[in-house]
């Protein structure tokens, strides 16, 4: 049967099919809406927050990476401002003529070079660097974690590979307030969210948590723990420069209204901008990274979108995750339709993954066959390991010659103790505590900790996790001390960055 824009695709066979994905990923609650034609139609499943308050279709979600189409949005509409200008902004002008000396990046090719659209289209140069995220402070301004950027070394020939980076994102949003003489807050609430109706959208977690007329309609994120069978409690997103990265609050029903503006080609985004924002800029070629649909002749990335051909016809989305929290938006112009599912687990998206794949089907009048695209174990298979027994795999891993007899560290333990910092990632305080080295990072944007295991010599594997009470991200990195001719440790190096191929991170001692 082909889906019609008459129809409901709310069917009894979604229902079935949502539940058993639900299930099958442990997604506490699910609120989903599609548009499709000249209507709209909504549904929600499950819990927004246990025991007992259930999920609807106007429960407030960070909606994570999805806030990045609304920063290019943004950022074309300051673009058509400017064309009677004497110095018109283009997607092609260089961010270091806007922001100047708040943008510098490691080499002065790319300071110079890196232009509007290679930072929406993730072709900068600059790699994830997610760490630098999760170690910052979470109050420090936008203008700091720009400015920090200079710090970070370049991984790729700018324009010629795909890596995901919200910093660069940030960077945009430095460039609009510096454009606009406002927050990014404001100019989207005032540019975009205003003209399209958005009136239940918000900038931040924060400002929704401090109002009280909000506050019981935001969603609780949480992560399956299968070594108790429990969910764990997700701490929210806590820093303000994440901005026009990820940082805003709404519901799939405020969704639809930006869908409509981007399917019908509505303003308040001029026909020129809207064709901008969709264009492919990048070819991705690391797919197995992302959570998306299954391979198709190409995969691009546009300004804030993702591209794909679904049986031919242009199909743009675009994911959002947060510890706590999967989104997933979409629409096919060709047929009118649009969707926008969000989910309080990082897995919802995989669950959302396999429900639009359903409904792009009976768009077409398909088998009705779900496709999952190949990604039934992603999410588990690239987190490091269970928390139990974990730290032997990840020497075995980091690791893989070691010599026998295993060398004993050059100083005692009490002697590597003390603050390293470095420029972008921050600093990090070691403190000696039941035999190992470790650091109290509950402060950060990321509330955390790091137990550092010795493995030989000056070769340490880091455990950074959280504790189980207040989240449940875990990762282990290979760590090395640099021990001077003085017998003093100056200097700790973590390989934090999968993209630098074993370049360690370098935190200078500073006490």
């Amino acid at each position: 049967m082909v889906l019609r824009s008459s129809n409901s695709p709310l069917t009894s066979e979604l229902d079935a099919l949502v539940q058993q994905q639900m299930d099958k990923w442990k997604v506490p609650g699910l609120s989903m809406a599609v548009v499709h034609g000249s209507s709209t139609w909504s549904k929600a499943y499950g819990f927004a927050e246990f025991p007992d308050r259930k999920m609807t279709t106007d429960s407030l979600f960070s909606t994570c990476s999805t806030t990045k189409a609304f920063t290019a949005a943004a950022m074309s509409l300051a673009i058509d401002d400017s064309k009677n200008s004497e110095s018109p902004l283009r997607w092609d002008t260089p961010i270091a003529s806007i922001l100047r000396d708040d943008f510098v990046l490691e080499n002065d090719y790319s300071t110079m070079h890196t232009t509007i659209e290679d930072a929406l289209s993730h072709r900068s140069g600059l790699s994830t660097h997610d760490a630098c995220l999760n170690l910052a402070h979470p109050q420090r301004s936008l203008r700091e974690a720009v400015r920090n950027l200079r710090h970070l070394p370049i991984a790729y020939a700018p324009r010629t590979t795909f890596s995901y980076n919200n910093n660069m994102y940030m960077v945009v949003s430095h460039a609009l307030e510096q454009i606009e003489g406002r927050p990014l807050s404001e100019t989207l609430k005032k540019r975009i969210w205003d003209p399209l109706g958005m009136d239940d959208t918000y900038f931040s977690v924060t400002d929704v948590s401090r109002d009280p007329s909000l506050r019981p309609r935001l969603v609780q994120g949480y992560t399956w723990d299968s070594d108790t069978n429990t969910y764990i409690a997700e701490p929210y997103m806590n820093d303000v420069a994440v901005a026009g990265a990820g940082a805003m609050v709404s519901s799939v029903l405020e969704y639809t209204k930006w869908l409509r503006a981007m399917i019908y080609q509505k303003g308040p985004i001029s026909p020129q901008g809207r064709t901008e924002l969709l264009k492919p800029r990048t070819i991705i070629t690391n797919w197995d990274e992302l959570v998306g649909p299954p391979p198709t002749p190409y995969h691009l990335y546009a300004l804030g979108w993702f591209v794909d051909s679904y049986r031919g016809e242009p199909f743009y989305w675009h994911s959002g995750s947060w510890p706590g929290f999967g989104i997933m938006v979409g629409f096919l112009p060709s047929k009118s339709f649009g969707f926008a599912m969000m989910g309080n687990t990082t897995n919802a998206r995989n669950a959302q993954l396999e429900i639009y794949m359903y409904l792009l089907d009976q768009i077409f009048g398909g088998s009705g066959i779900p496709c999952s695209g190949g990604q039934e174990t992603e999410v588990e298979n690239r987190k490091i390991g269970a928390r139990s027994g974990c730290m032997e795999e990840a020497i075995k891993r980091l690791y893989p010659s070691l010599p026998d007899p295993i060398i004993s560290h050059s100083l005692p333990l009490d002697q590597y103790a003390g603050k390293y910092e470095n420029p972008a990632y921050g600093s990090i305080t070691l403190s000696l505590g039941n035999g190992y080295l470790v650091a109290d990072l509950l402060d950060r944007a990321i509330p955390s900790l790091i137990t550092l295991a010795h493995v030989s010599g000056e070769f340490f594997v880091a455990h950074y996790y959280q504790p189980k009470k207040i989240g449940s991200l875990s990762g282990y990195y290979a760590t090395e001390f640099i021990v001077g001719s003085s017998g003093i440790a100056t200097a700790m190096g973590m390989d934090v960055e999968p993209a630098l191929n074993g370049e360690k991170m370098w935190f200078n001692r500073k006490y």
